[in-house]
Parts: C-alpha cells; sequence; structure tokens
C-alpha cells in the first residue's frame, strides 16, 4: 500500500533545489516610496513567510507585523509597504485584509502562484503552482527578501545565503534525523519550545506535524513560558508527551540559562529532546530548524500511516463556509 500518494518525500529532496530557485524570482523587481513598516498578509502556510520575515528583520530598523486574518490594524496607510502572500490567490481571508490595506493607501505586492489575487495587484511574482502552500516556503519566502533588498530596504549577505544551501543539502542527514526524532514521538504529544527570537521555526514544527502527520502538537516560547506553563509539568506523564527544546547560539545568555534549568525540571515527568539550530548566519539556523521539522512530521505520518500530503478537514471547513 502506498501510503505518500503525492510523493512528499520527492518535494522535500527537492527543497534546496527549491530554495536556490525562489532566490532568483524577485530579480528586477522593486518597489518606490517612503516605507516606515512592513505588512505580511496570509494564511497558514503562506502566513508563514511574514512570521519568517518578522524574525529575519528583528535587527533592523523597520518594523515587521503579519495580519493572519480578514483586517488590518488601524495604522496601515500610505507608509506601509504589504506583501499579500496567497499560494492559491484565492485566500477569503487574504484578500479581505489587502482589500482593506489598500483603501488605507498602502502600496501591495503579491505572491502567488494565480488565482484572484493575481488580478488585484499590480506588483506581482508569481509561484510554481502544483504544491501544497506548506512545501512552498521559500517560494513565498524569498521573494520577499529579494523586493526588500532589490528597493533598498534590507541588507542581504550572499554568505548567509550561501551557507543555508549548504546546510540545507545535506539531505541524508536531515532525513534520518527527522526519521529518529519521529520515532521518538510516536504516540506522544510533543510540545516544541524555543527562544522568542526562534519563534517561526517552533511554530512551523508545530504545523508540519499538525498537517503532515494528522497529530496533535503544541508550542511555545521561553522566557514567557516559565512564568505560567511551567507550572502544568507536574502533572503530565512521561507517557503522553515530549518536550522538543529547539537552541540556538543566537539565544540570549539569560535564555540559554532558562533552558538548561527547564530541561532538567521538565525531565521529572517528560522526555526531552535538544535541537541545535545549523549553521552560523540566523537564516541557516531558522531554515535547518524548519526542514528538521518537516522531515520529522513526514516521517511520523508515515509511521501513523497517514498520507502526508492532504489535509481534508481543512478543505471541509472551506466547503462548508461557502454554503
Amino acid at each position: 500500500m502506498v501510503i505518500d500518494k503525492s510523493n512528499m518525500r520527492k518535494i522535500l529532496e527537492d527543497f534546496p533545489k527549491q530554495c536556490r530557485e525562489s532566490l532568483s524570482l524577485a530579480q528586477g523587481i522593486k518597489v518606490q516610496g517612503e516605507f516606515n513598516k512592513i505588512l505580511v498578509c496570509g494564511m497558514g502556510g503562506s502566513a508563514m513567510s511574514g512570521d519568517l520575515l518578522k524574525a529575519y528583520m528583528y535587527d533592523s530598523g523597520l518594523p515587521v507585523f503579519v495580519v493572519k486574518d480578514y483586517d488590518v490594524p488601524g495604522f496601515i496607510d500610505e507608509n506601509t509597504l504589504v506583501f499579500v502572500v496567497s499560494y492559491s490567490g484565492n485566500t477569503e481571508e487574504t484578500l479581505a485584509a489587502l482589500t482593506k490595506a489598500k483603501n488605507n493607501g498602502a502600496k501591495a505586492v503579491a505572491i502567488t502562484s494565480g488565482g484572484q489575487l493575481a488580478d488585484l495587484v499590480d506588483t506581482i511574482i508569481r509561484i510554481p503552482s502544483g504544491l501544497q502552500p506548506r512545501n512552498a516556503i521559500a517560494y513565498l519566502f524569498f521573494p520577499i527578501i529579494g523586493v526588500l533588498y532589490n528597493s533598498g530596504l534590507l541588507g542581504v549577505k550572499n554568505t548567509d545565503l550561501n551557507e543555508l544551501i549548504k546546510v540545507i543539502s545535506d539531505v541524508e542527514y536531515f532525513d534520518e534525523k527527522g526519521k529518529e526524532l519521529a520515532m521518538k514521538i510516536k504516540e506522544k504529544t510533543p510540545i516544541i519550545y524555543s527562544s522568542a527570537r526562534m519563534e517561526s521555526s517552533a511554530y512551523r514544527f508545530k504545523c508540519e506535524i499538525n498537517e503532515n502527520a494528522k497529530h496533535p502538537a503544541y508550542y511555545n516560547i521561553i522566557p514567557e513560558m516559565c512564568h505560567n506553563e511551567l507550572v502544568g509539568f507536574h502533572s503530565m506523564e512521561r507517557s503522553k508527551f515530549l518536550v522538543i527544546m529547539i537552541r540556538s547560539s543566537d539565544d540570549h545568555e539569560r535564555n540559554i540559562k532558562r533552558m538548561d534549568i527547564c530541561k532538567k525540571l521538565f525531565e521529572q515527568t517528560v522526555d526531552v529532546e535538544d535541537i541545535v539550530a545549523m549553521g552560523s548566519s540566523f537564516i541557516s539556523k531558522l531554515f535547518s530548524v524548519i526542514y528538521l521539522g518537516d522531515w520529522t512530521s513526514y516521517h511520523l505520518a508515515l509511521w501513523k500511516r497517514e498520507d502526508p500530503s492532504p489535509v481534508h478537514v481543512i478543505e471541509n471547513l472551506k466547503a462548508a463556509l461557502k454554503e
């Protein structure tokens, strides 16, 4: 019996190639204007590009906001550059948010494979179709970086991007490590923790387990969880939960100490697995965790005999909303 009917394995194996291709999609595309903030509108896998951008631009002087809803904040105006990201081009929440942003005078750039969105925005970056949105994360993210760089709004180091490609090109490593981690999860519910800086990778990890493996998973950030969620471990059972801690050399020294202390506290009731983000550049660290999460969720899906690609419950919800 074939479980992976849409051959997600091939998509994961080709992910380094997708990253290389996506880096050139914004070639020659730039925007004109005086922008003091960036807004990314999207849902699900498309919105992940905004979460990653917010993390990547943390040290820049340009604030990034992410909207995963029908509306946009009141401060969106003519000095806002909006990236409207919808893989299908038909996401109703994103289309509604675009209308609100345009009514407020914002300049919009669309990243999509087609659909209605392609007819609503003048500046469009078309990406390859035929993938699940979550499997197109490089196509959805790197064109944003390209436009910002071309427009003089963001500095990007080629050495960082080259390192990213080099790190994730070791496909066999991520495949094997993902399988090992999936076998430790099995019937347990994983709880994924990271620093706030690495939050987008932790959230992505959680979402991939949800969608690919059809399996519960949750995440939170340190130090915030130390002020509430930590207490809940008192009643947790080792047979039911597994903590996955994402660590990065960029983490604040106090958070590194918190993670060390929390790990000992967690281990009183549950097992803990550490994941160390790879590379010296921040973009490499983010994507090394993302790639490991993709492979982990894939192998967990196979172990559960779940086809990793379809998300029928989401499609059923969308159909019900149209009735």
